[in-house]
């Protein structure tokens, strides 16, 4: 499995399971496959190798509140992944999105990031542009971090 890339086949499966044990359970796995429910669990499982579960119980600030027994139960995790992307979906459906609120020494980060999102809902004509916002927010994040 790479590291903080898309899904294998055997995450697919997993995910098609967590699905029809969910909230799809009268659909076909080709179904699931094929709706934006899965890229969104996806997306999930990048997050969560990259150590952030927004799904799981939480703090607030990022740290996860899970015993080490329950952050290596896959179980949970690709059910955590279906939770997510069937929020995020309802979220996307409405046009509604909580945020917060920016913490000061990244606030430019934050306005560069809810930009690229914005670019990137707007088509492929601003992908270039969101990537330009992104490296930017990326930038002023590591900024941040040296005035720590």
């Amino acid at each position: 499995m790479a590291a903080l890339t898309r899904t294998d086949e055997q995450d697919a499966e997993r995910l098609a399971e967590a699905f029809q044990a969910t909230c799809c359970k009268s659909w076909s796995r080709e179904q699931i496959a094929d709706d934006k429910l899965t890229r969104y669990a996806e997306t999930y499982l990048m997050m969560a190798r990259a150590k952030y579960r927004p799904a799981a119980p939480g703090d607030g600030f990022g740290a996860i509140m899970l015993s080490d027994e329950q952050l290596a139960d896959a179980d949970r995790l690709y059910l955590e992944a279906v939770k997510y992307a069937v929020t995020f979906c309802r979220e996307e459906d409405s046009n509604r999105f909580y945020i917060g609120c920016s913490n000061f020494s990244t606030n430019r980060a934050f306005i560069l990031s809810i930009e690229a999102a914005r670019l990137l809902a707007s088509g492929n004509e601003g992908n270039s542009y969101a990537l330009q916002m992104l490296r930017l927010a990326s930038t002023e994040i590591k900024a941040a971090a040296k005035e720590k």
